[in-house]
């Protein structure tokens, strides 16, 4: 269970940080003009969101029911 989690959050941080270039690119910007800050909690967020959807799926059990 412990490995299946931890893919969980791998996967959620890949994702959530490429979906951030995506973001960052289609308003126009760089990540250095966005900022690292800026760049870490919005990878957050979208890894959070992410992570909620692949519990379900994984059935990793992280969340209770």
């Amino acid at each position: 269970m412990l490995a299946k989690r931890l893919i969980l959050v791998a996967i959620s941080f890949v994702v959530g940080f490429v979906l951030t270039l995506g973001i960052t690119f289609a308003i126009g910007t760089t990540l250095e003009e966005y900022g690292g800050i800026y760049t870490f909690f919005t990878t957050l967020a979208l890894a959070c969101a992410i992570a909620i959807w692949l519990d379900k799926f994984m059935g990793t059990e992280l969340l209770p029911k």
